[in-house]
Order: structure tokens, then C-alpha cells, then sequence
């Protein structure tokens, strides 16, 4: 599948293109959360600094830069998906080896975020200093997982999440489904590669269903304590269901307000919801947004956020009433 499309609206692609202009830095982190598309999303940033055509994609360099086989670009880890010591060694000796094609030699590390810490720092006085004419660009799904000496000899760049029309209309070809594509492009967290896991999902349907009977049908505290025993059930898949959710309240949002509905057939089965102005939604689709952050949290207890949820959208009903 070509994101390239949606890649080269970007601003991580805008400011590559500048940085070729003005003289590219030296070490670039990618950050994009798609694990399973981030290898392809280096290859698409590898062709835009290597190609005189700003990665046209068509090219010899472009080509070869596909295959992962041009002379000029080395990508790392060959084997698993694990960065070693060995593959920083590996990298810094090549790196003082002049270019064979062009002007500039470029080393892309994919999952740096599994990168042990020994091999970090390994690679810290090359980040630094590198050799005249090379280029080191890191692919990463969070700069956490990265130490603070790496990131602060790095520039930043980050791809953000799509839109659910976005990965929708991307994925259109390969899940012909519409009403599948749509719940698994809503509950995708903006990537593509989770979005396309979710659309053969079966129980993916269920988990729909659960969210929306909390909107519709959640309207007093006792009703808490039957949906946090509901939501518990599912404890594994609490992101998702806050993820439905979130949507949900944005779809009922833009047609409060009169905007574009991403997905018209998700609206009808939360028609009979009560007390939510456009007040009360706004302040919904924060609290599940929130809930959505704290449930990829390493430690989260989930009683406690399933509960926290569930009172916070009775009170932002309660709030607004007023």
C-alpha cells in the first residue's frame, strides 16, 4: 500500500524538503505510532532526502531505495526487529566510508524505540558528530522508550494521526467493506496499520454496540456501576472501546453543530441519546480522549479509569444542563 499520498501532506515531509534546500540536518527521529507501517514510512523519507526529485518514487534511486538495496543507504536491523550493539558498530565503521553514487550517505535505524540503552549510547558521539556527508534518520513510535542524550541531538519529526476519512479512503481497496471500514478506520488511533488489524476483527462489532449503549442509555450513577462491570469485562480492549467512543461523540458533535458526519450509520444507533447539547459533547469527547491516553498508560488500573469515564460524562451532562 503507497501512504505516499497521505505522507507528502505532512509537515514532517514540508520541513525535509526545506531542510534539502538549506542543508539537511544531520540526524532526523521519525516519530510515527503505525508500528506496522513505520519501516515503509523511513523508506518514503529515505527516497525524499536521497531523490533529486524529492522521492518521486520512480526513479533508479527510488527504486532501489524500495528494494532496500541502493549502495548509498544502509538500513538497520537486518534481522528481527531489534536494534544491537553489533548493528551500531556495524553502522558507525560504515559511516566513514565515502558515498559510491551521490554526495551523501544516509542510515536509516527503524524501531529505535526497541533500541537497548547500551547501543544508545554507543551511537550518542555519532548522533553528535557525525562524518562529513552522512545522514542518520531514526524511526521510532515514541520518543519515551529513546534517552534524553539521544533526543536532544536529533531533530523532531512526527507524523500525526489520520483522519478516520483519511485511512478510510486509504484503505478502501484492500477492506471493500464500507460499514467495517468505517468502525475499524474510527477505532484505528489515527494509523493505518491498527485500522486495517480492526476491520477483520469480530468482536469489533460488540465493542461498538457497548459504547453506544453507554451514551444512549447511561443517565444516573446506578448505571455506573452496570456499565463499569460491562466495560471491565472487556478490560483488554478498553482503548478500543474509548476510541468508538470518541468518535461517537464527534459524529454527534458535527451534527449538533451543523458539520460533516464521518459515519452516518454509527449516528443511527445512538439516536435516542438524552441531555447531550454540544456543551455536553465537547466536554464527553475530552474526557474519553483523556481516557484513551491514560488507558495506553504502562500502569493503569482499569476499574478506576472505567469508573472515572463513566462519572465524567454524567457530570459534563450535569455541567451543561445548567
Amino acid at each position: 500500500m503507497d501512504r505516499g499520498g497521505l505522507l507528502g501532506r505532512t509537515n514532517a515531509c514540508k520541513i525535509v524538503k526545506n531542510d534539502k534546500k538549506s542543508g539537511l540536518f544531520h540526524a532526523y527521529l521519525l516519530l510515527d505510532k503505525d508500528e506496522k507501517y513505520l519501516r515503509e514510512t523511513l523508506k518514503f523519507f529515505a527516497k525524499l532526502i536521497l531523490c533529486d526529485k524529492d522521492g518521486c518514487g520512480d526513479c533508479r534511486v527510488c527504486r532501489l531505495l524500495e528494494k532496500e538495496n541502493f549502495a548509498d543507504a544502509v538500513f538497520f536491523p537486518k534481522n528481527g526487529d531489534k536494534i544491537l550493539t553489533d548493528d551500531v558498530n556495524a553502522l558507525i565503521e560504515d559511516s566513514y566510508i565515502k558515498p559510491l553514487e551521490g554526495d551523501k550517505k544516509l542510515y536509516v535505524v527503524a524501531g529505535a524505540h526497541n533500541m537497548p540503552a547500551p547501543a544508545q549510547n554507543k551511537l550518542l558521539k555519532t548522533l553528535e558528530e557525525p562524518p562529513e556527508n552522512v545522514v542518520i534518520l531514526l524511526g521510532a513510535t515514541n520518543a519515551y522508550a529513546l534517552l534524553p542524550t539521544v533526543r536532544s541531538r536529533v531533530k523532531t519529526l512526527e507524523i500525526p494521526p489520520f483522519t478516520e476519512r483519511e485511512i478510510a479512503e486509504e484503505l478502501k481497496t484492500i477492506c471493500p467493506d464500507g460499514e467495517k471500514l468505517a468502525l475499524a478506520a474510527a477505532c484505528g488511533d489515527g494509523t493505518l496499520g491498527r485500522a486495517e488489524e480492526l476491520y477483520g476483527d469480530e468482536q469489533l462489532e460488540k465493542l461498538f454496540d457497548l459504547a453506544a449503549d453507554i451514551v444512549v442509555n447511561m443517565n444516573s450513577s446506578r448505571d455506573v456501576l452496570k456499565y463499569s462491570a460491562l466495560l471491565l469485562k472487556n478490560k483488554e480492549r478498553l482503548s478500543d472501546i474509548f476510541a468508538i467512543a470518541s468518535s461517537l461523540f464527534r459524529d454527534m458533535l458535527a451534527q449538533a453543530e451543523g458539520g460533516a458526519v464521518i459515519d452516518a450509520r454509527a449516528l443511527k444507533k445512538v439516536r435516542g441519546a438524552a441531555n447531550f447539547n454540544a456543551g455536553a459533547l465537547i466536554y464527553a469527547l475530552e474526557k474519553t480522549e483523556e481516557a484513551e491516553k491514560r488507558a495506553s498508560a504502562y500502569n493503569a488500573n482499569e476499574t478506576m479509569l472505567a469508573e472515572w469515564w463513566l462519572f465524567a460524562i454524567l457530570e459534563g451532562k450535569h455541567i451543561w444542563q445548567k
